[in-house]
């Protein structure tokens, strides 16, 4: 039986239409489930270049159908990550909004419409199974951990507790313990907070890890007239006293300067949400008697609140979904709607995207960049990287299938020295990170008994869930991953599980004595993490990365002329428009303007010259920027490969097939 699970928006990517409410369809994904076995998975976002998409994934769709060579035809299920009471009143908020949509009745009939418009395929509506979104998440977790018996607590929008337990007769069976309102959102807590810190809701990381910078104390008492416990493991949220927690807090606006009082509040955050989810689980752990935990939900993601949690001694073993964010409910969706029998054993990867293949078909894909990077295969990868880290060289490394997940693992990752504390500037510069977000780890187990305090056996800590505490005396093999508190956000790689990683692990630690290499997504902030070859190209060229191994093959950067760059062939990304407008410039004369606009951000306004307004308008993919532009445009040809910078121009050899 397959079983497709989706999660997302309606558009494609080329379009807004039917932009939903905010953080309603974002990190789009599908996934393809067989007989209750992961088939395939990938986020939307991986291949149409747009982080934490709110597109329908089409894109994703149709890789998982490739990935098991079959058609939607053959798929016997769809399922979609949200009740249908729920999608219904959406839908008929759509519809006020739009009349073309009267039409349509509900929320299967427009999922219907959506999938066969842009397929091109007559879908019977019954094969459409919409599930609860906070069951996704709850489903997600049990089905993938491995535990006969757990208590699940999913920490999102449509939160909750529920007792899973394994049964022969589907993948997990869920008995709801408490249900977490809209109202109850600890999600909603945190976006509310760091929106008046001057951060986007995309910005959740950057804005928690500022918590080991600040004291919580600060704040404390104000946080706590946010939130009360209750008995029973209830809580409530007085979301109007937040005004209070930010009294006297300087304004921020996003990109401004952060000061200690922001630092002072998140902290205060951080520790109302453990102290939250710690009354929580304390309540549910002593009626249910469970010593096995599942978490999934964006709340899940707070690498410090799921520490707690496991520092607590409340659980034998916590299992962290690692796609425990929205994409994780494709998974989830798909898995509840399979009715497979239960997974015994638990997740040891992720890794069901996109497969890079061999060094025989990395090599030809690469060779039409030779203008721009030299490419040679090499007989030993792990041990050739390792000296370059050891070095002192970031190297970016990809191999494999694509992992699912916001969490960098180890199969499109950047790599460093862990030792050298200016690796931690050097990367945040590379991808345009602020300077205080720390870099994760991973590391053998050995090394992770050596080097941490673990408060679990170090095989446990596969996901990068959670920060541990450093040993003092060994934190200078963990100099540039230290947070102040002197925590690490560490992983433990085992053979079986990425045996690439794990050689170039053990290489490193030939090398140097240490088994630890700090980690961090193959992107440099402008796009998702690589996915394809030719996107670790474009990252090398368009960032300060000058190394990468991809499989086999090691990649390096070359300086390309300007008669390269002219030779190249631009394209205007799906998400791209280009416009000309007519109106007031610097509200000092009239005359024509230009610019790029994007189908997911509205707000993005992008000036271009003229001259690349008229390449782009006529750029095929396929013509070289010099023919597009008479023979001469050494400053169009500049100004085009900033904006591929930006990823909002395509740039590539023009002999490309």
């Amino acid at each position: 039986m397959l079983t497709l699970g989706l999660a997302g928006g309606l558009d494609p990517v080329y379009d807004c239409r039917y932009d939903a409410p905010q953080y309603f369809t974002y990190d789009a994904a599908a996934v393809l489930v067989e007989d209750g076995q992961v088939v395939a998975a990938i986020e939307e976002e991986r291949l149409n270049r747009v982080r934490r998409t709110n597109k329908f994934p089409f894109d994703a769709l149709r890789a998982c159908l490739r990935q098991r060579g079959v058609s939607l035809g053959d798929v016997d299920r769809i399922a979609y990550y949200s009740g249908e009471e729920v999608a219904n009143l959406l839908v008929g908020r759509l519809r006020q909004a739009f009349p073309e949509l009267a039409g349509i009745p509900d929320a299967r009939g427009l999922l219907r419409a959506a999938i066969q418009r842009e397929m091109r395929c007559e879908l019977d509506p019954a094969r459409i199974v919409f599930v609860p979104h906070g069951v996704t998440h709850a489903v997600s977790a049990a089905a993938m951990s491995g535990f006969e018996q757990a208590l699940v607590y999913v920490i999102d929008n449509e939160g909750g507790v529920f007792t899973a337990t394994s049964d022969e007769g589907c993948r997990s069976c869920l008995t709801p313990r408490a249900e977490l309102s809209p109202e109850k959102s600890l999600g909603e807590l945190c976006h509310r907070t760091i929106r008046a810190l001057g951060y986007s809701p995309f910005e959740e990381a950057e804005a928690m890890e500022l918590a080991p910078h600040g004291d919580p104390a600060a704040r404390r008492d104000a946080m706590r007239g946010v939130y009360t416990l209750l008995p029973d493991g209830d809580y409530e949220l007085a979301f109007q006293n937040l005004a209070g927690a930010l009294s006297g807090v300087p304004g921020r606006l996003r990109g401004e300067p952060v000061e200690q009082a922001h630092r002072d509040v998140i902290a205060a955050l951080e520790e109302a949400i453990s102290e939250i989810v710690l009354h929580v689980l304390r309540h549910h752990r002593t009626r249910s008697g469970l010593r096995r935990l599942c978490l999934a939900g964006g709340g899940a993601q707070i690498c410090a609140v799921n520490s707690r949690i496991l520092a607590s001694g409340l659980f034998d073993e916590v299992f962290v979904q690692p796609a425990a964010h929205d994409a994780g409910c494709a998974l989830g969706a798909a898995l509840h709607a399979s009715d497979a029998p239960p997974r015994r054993a638990p997740l040891d990867h992720v890794a069901f995207g996109t497969d890079l293949g061999t060094a025989d078909t990395v090599l030809p894909a690469l060779r039409r960049w030779g203008a721009f990077v030299a490419a040679e295969r090499s007989a030993e990868p792990a041990r050739e990287a390792a000296g370059l880290v050891a070095a002192g060289s970031a190297v970016g490394w990809a191999n494999g299938r694509s992992e699912l997940g916001l969490v960098a693992l180890g199969r499109r990752v950047i790599v460093a020295d862990p030792r050298d504390e200016r690796r931690r500037a050097a990367l945040n510069a590379l991808k345009r990170r602020a300077p205080h977000r720390p870099l994760s780890v991973a590391m053998l187990a050995e090394d992770a008994r050596e080097l941490l305090v673990l408060p679990c056996p170090a095989e446990q800590l596969r996901w990068k869930s959670f920060a541990l505490r450093a040993r003092r005396e060994r934190r200078e093999a963990l100099a540039a991953a230290l947070h102040a508190d002197g925590t690490v956000r560490a992983r433990v790689v085992l053979e079986q599980a990425d045996p690439r990683l794990f050689a170039l692990l053990s290489a490193f630690k030939a090398l140097t004595g240490v088994g630890a290499l700090l980690t961090t997504s193959l992107d440099h902030g402008a796009e998702p993490p690589a996915e394809t070859v030719d996107d670790v190209v474009a990252l090398l060229l368009t960032s300060d990365l000058e190394v990468a191994f991809v499989g086999d093959v090691l990649v390096r950067k070359r300086s390309a002329s300007l008669e390269d760059r002219l030779r190249m062939a631009v394209e205007l990304p799906r998400s791209t428009q280009v416009c000309r407008a007519r109106g007031w410039i610097d509200g000092a004369r009239v005359g024509d303007a230009w610019e790029l606009r994007t189908s997911h951000d509205r707000g993005l306004r992008r000036k271009i010259s003229g001259a690349a307004y008229d390449v782009l308008a006529q750029a095929d993919g396929a013509r070289s920027i010099a023919a597009l532009c008479g023979g001469a445009g050494a400053d169009v040809a500049d100004e085009l490969w900033a904006l591929w910078t930006e990823r909002l121009v395509r740039l590539w050899p023009a002999e490309r097939p």
